[in-house]
This record gives C-alpha cells, sequence and structure tokens, in this order.
C-alpha cells in the first residue's frame, strides 16, 4: 500500500480537479460519503461532527448531510461562522445546511455539552472533521480546546484523513492531537499515521477511493508487503544446492547468546550456511548445523562469505568494528548487517564514517540517539527523519527499530513495516532481526529488500509467538522457533 505526505496529496488533488476536470465538490462529497460510512459500521445512531474551516471541515459538513439522510441524528459542531467560509467549504455547509442539518458554532464547552445531548438518542461516534493534512505546529486556542473535549468524550471517533494535531508527512504530534478509533484516508494512506507517534493516535485506518487520480510512481514511502519480494525469494529450483544460497558469517565476541540467536535465526530463512567466527566462538555449544572457525581474524574467517553480521553480543570487541569493514571490503565481502555496539564504527554523534556495498544499520532508538547526537525523545518523535539522516550519512540502508519499523534508503525511500507488536520487547529480538537480515543478503537480496522483508519476517515470528505463548513469556529464542511459520505466511500471501 502506498504512503503519501500531504504535499504529495496536494498534487494529486491539484491534477485530478484541475487535469482531469473533476470539481473538488464532487470530491468532497464522496469524501463525505466514505466516512458517514464508517460511522454507519459502529451502529450509531447519534453523531457529532466537528468541523474546522477548510477542506476537512467542508468533508465533515457532507458527511453530516450523508447521516442525516441514513436516519442519524447528527449535529455539527463548527469552529468557525459558516458565514465566513470560503469556496467549496461554504458550498458543502449550504449543501448540510439545505438537509436540515443543525449546527452550534464552537465556544469552550460547546463539544461536550453537544455529546451530552446526543447521548440520550443512544450510542455516539465523533466525526473529527477540524485539520486535515496540513498540520505544522502545536494546536493552539479554540481547536486544542476542541480536541481536548472529543478526547474527554470518550465515545468513539472517526478521524477525515488524518486525527488532527498529526502531521500528515512525518507522523510528528506537537502537542496533543485527537486520539481516533478509525481513520478514513482519502485516495491513500498518510505517510504520518503509518508510522509513530501518529499510527498511535489514528487507529484503524481505511483508505476510501473518492476518485482521486493517484500516480503511484511517485511514491516514495510503502508498507512493506511479501509481494514486493516474490521474484527475489521463497522459491527454490530442483538442482539448486547449499552454494546457491550464500554463507553468513557472524562475528562472535565476549556475550555469545546474541551471536547464537543471530545464527539459529539466520540458518531458520535459509542461508546455505552460518559460519561463526572470532575469539568467541571456540568456547560455545553451537548447533551442529553451524560451521566454527575459531580463528580470531575475522578477516580470515570470513573472506569466502557472502554477508556477515558484526555487533551481537561483540562487548568489548566492538571497537574492531571497523577495522573488520575495511578489511572484509578489501578481500571482497561488501555486505552485511551491522548491529548494537558496533553501529558505532559508522555513526556517533553526528559524525558519519560511509560504508561502501550494501550493507543494513539495525538501530533500536537509543542506538540511533547516539548515532546521530539526538535524545531518545526526539529520534521517537521524528523516525522518518532519523532513519534518512543515518541512511543518507552512512550511505548504508538504515532499519530503524521499533512499532512500525522504518527503513530508508541513502537516496530518501522509504518502507514501513506492519508486522510485529510487544512480543518483541524482550533481550535477544534485536539478535534475531540482525541474523535473517544477513541471511537474506547472503542469499542475494539488495539491502533495501533484506532489510525490509526481514523486518517482516521477524514480525511476523513474533506475532506468531505472541499468540501461542502471550506477549508476556515469548523470549527472542521463541521468535527463532516461529520463523519458519513466518515464512509459510510469506509464502501463502504469494499465492
Amino acid at each position: 500500500m502506498y504512503l503519501v505526505t500531504s504535499e504529495q496529496m496536494r498534487s494529486f488533488d491539484h491534477d485530478t480537479i484541475e487535469t482531469y476536470r473533476v470539481p473538488a465538490i464532487v470530491l468532497m462529497d464522496h469524501a463525505g460519503r466514505a466516512v458517514a460510512d464508517a460511522v454507519l459500521t459502529r451502529a450509531v445512531e447519534a453523531a457529532v461532527v466537528v468541523c474546522g474551516k477548510g477542506n476537512n471541515g467542508a468533508d465533515g459538513w457532507l458527511c453530516a448531510r450523508w447521516l442525516k439522510r441514513a436516519g442519524v441524528a447528527v449535529s455539527v459542531v463548527t469552529l468557525v461562522d459558516p458565514a465566513t467560509l470560503q469556496a467549496d467549504a461554504r458550498i458543502a455547509q449550504a449543501i448540510a445546511d439545505a438537509a436540515g442539518v443543525h449546527w452550534r458554532l464552537y465556544e469552550p464547552g460547546v463539544v461536550r455539552e453537544v455529546v451530552t445531548l446526543a447521548r440520550a438518542t443512544g450510542k455516539v461516534a465523533i466525526v473529527d472533521a477540524i485539520l486535515g493534512t496540513g498540520v505544522s505546529r502545536p494546536l493552539t486556542g479554540d481547536v486544542a480546546l476542541a480536541v481536548d473535549e472529543i478526547n474527554q468524550a470518550q465515545v468513539d471517533v472517526v478521524a477525515i484523513d488524518l486525527p488532527t494535531g498529526v502531521n500528515a508527512s512525518t507522523g510528528e504530534v506537537l502537542g496533543n492531537a485527537v486520539q481516533a478509533a478509525a481513520t478514513v484516508a482519502m485516495a491513500a494512506e498518510k505517510l504520518g499515521t503509518a508510522v509513530t507517534p501518529g499510527a498511535l493516535y489514528a487507529g484503524q485506518v481505511h483508505v476510501a477511493d473518492i476518485g482521486i487520480e493517484m500516480r503511484v510512481d511517485d511514491a516514495t514511502a510503502v508498507y512493506t508487503h511479501p509481494a514486493l519480494f516474490r521474484q527475489q525469494y521463497g522459491e527454490r529450483d530442483a538442482m539448486s544446492h547449499k552454494g546457491s544460497f550464500g554463507r553468513v558469517g557472524i562475528a562472535v565476541g565476549s556475550m555469545t547468546g546474541a551471536a547464537r540467536l543471530a545464527a539459529a535465526a539466520a540458518a531458520r530463512v535459509g542461508v546455505g550456511m552460518v559460519v561463526v567466527g572470532g575469539e568467541g566462538a571456540a568456547g560455545s555449544q553451537w548447533a551442529p548445523d553451524i560451521v566454527v572457525r575459531s580463528q580470531a581474524d575475522i578477516t580470515a574467517a570470513f573472506a569466502d562469505c557472502q554477508a556477515v553480521v558484526i555487533g551481537p553480543g561483540l562487548g568489548d570487541r566492538a571497537g574492531s568494528a571497523a577495522l573488520w569493514i575495511r578489511e572484509l571490503a578489501d578481500c571482497g565481502v561488501r555486505s552485511g548487517a551491522i548491529d548494537a555496539d558496533a553501529l558505532a564504527a559508522v555513526a556517533q554523534a553526528g559524525r558519519f564514517t560511509p560504508v561502501s556495498g550494501e550493507y543494513v544499520l539495525t538501530p533500536h532508538p537509543k542506538e540511533a540517539a547516539r548515532m546521530l547526537g539526538w535524545d531518545v525523545s526526539m529520534v521517537q518523535a521524528r523516525r522518518i527523519q532519523a532513519a534518512r539522516e543515518i541512511a543518507a550519512g552512512t550511505q548504508a540502508v538504515v532499519l530503524l527499530k521499533g512499532y512500525r519499523t522504518v527503513i530508508a534508503t541513502p537516496e530518501g525511500r522509504l518502507r514501513v513495516n506492519p508486522t510485529g507488536d510487544a512480543s518483541l520487547a524482550v533481550a535477544g529480538s534485536g539478535d534475531v532481526l540482525a541474523g535473517v537480515v544477513g541471511s537474506l543478503l547472503a542469499q542475494g537480496l539488495d539491502a533495501f529488500a533484506a532489510a525490509s522483508l526481514g523486518a517482516w519476517l521477524h514480525g511476523r515470528a513474533g506475532e506468531l509467538a505472541g499468540k501461542a505463548l502471550t506477549r508476556v513469556s515469548t523470549t527472542a529464542s521463541d521468535v527463532v522457533q516461529e520463523l519458519p511459520n513466518a515464512l509459510q505466511a510469506y509464502l501463502q500471501s504469494l499465492r
């Protein structure tokens, strides 16, 4: 599914209206009906539509008209005097007025009062039609007060396009925002509701086709989906052998448990051979299908590998990561996953060392903050910007871990991973992910594909483990055990 910014959406709107000659009021009426349909699925008897002054508000007025036509007791609370509305917003209000939609001008307490009166009719929903895709600063004045009243009403809220207060392009929430149960996105989901923190306010997002002409070739962001990798992963020729699927080398440091998780995960997603090497490799218990090369020279251990995993459990050897990456490149190994303490080899406090080849960096938010010289809260508020800045600085693909993982290329392309839940909030989960990504790289996927598909498989495995064992009890080892089932889900989705 394509994800668009506010700028892209304005361009699509403009082209539909100016090039394809579809009047804006027609698109607005389609939008109003789509939102009304979403409200009706909630089996409400009454609805309160809170409208702003712009196009989002116009959609709200027309939604109110469709709800009234469906027999719902509907009222509009408008933040501006209808007499001051301009252009299509004025037309939309006039249509609702002609249909007999009652309205009240907002003043503090009015949303609360109208919702209370509506409760006498039965189940109530609120429609958020205050602001659309143009939010770029904190809410103030009556808008901020109305949003507070909406959130305090304790009824389902359906947002038009995105909840008021969420930045459509970045997902940032500067202050307060509407907490919606559902969001109806026009033509395409906005990037800001796909990533956190915006995703946490949007509820269930439904995309409505209202007749806007989309130029999908212009999309720079999409949700990760198995169909993206149909031709790259999952099929095996009858004449294939272990050499067909590459070797991945996993560097072992002082904390061997992390490397063991990465090795087990790498094997589960199909690499031809998993090789472990480094100072910690000799003294550990490895599964019989893991090749152990105990020499301390990482370059010698992995010279015949197609990809490497550097970082999990390195401990005090993490300082050698930069040297290893350079020496491996000199002998032809220019692909891999860099994780954990090894990330300092490529970025620290905003100083970047570009890496050549197909590398994926897999920081969690705290690691990303150290790489950028930001604090963690800034990373979490601006996840897209954080991922893109690290990717541009290091010239590597960045997989910024967390709910709705963001994958960014140095050129700025984005994928957002929809799989994964709190089952993955456990030590060792990131080591599993690094092993999966390294395995996919060794099998020939490029860095963007390996990071994207790796996040999808890892997330689905976490969901499956949480379902079987509860999110509370799931461990990283359980996630490894569910990887074959995640792969099965991937293959089934391609049929």
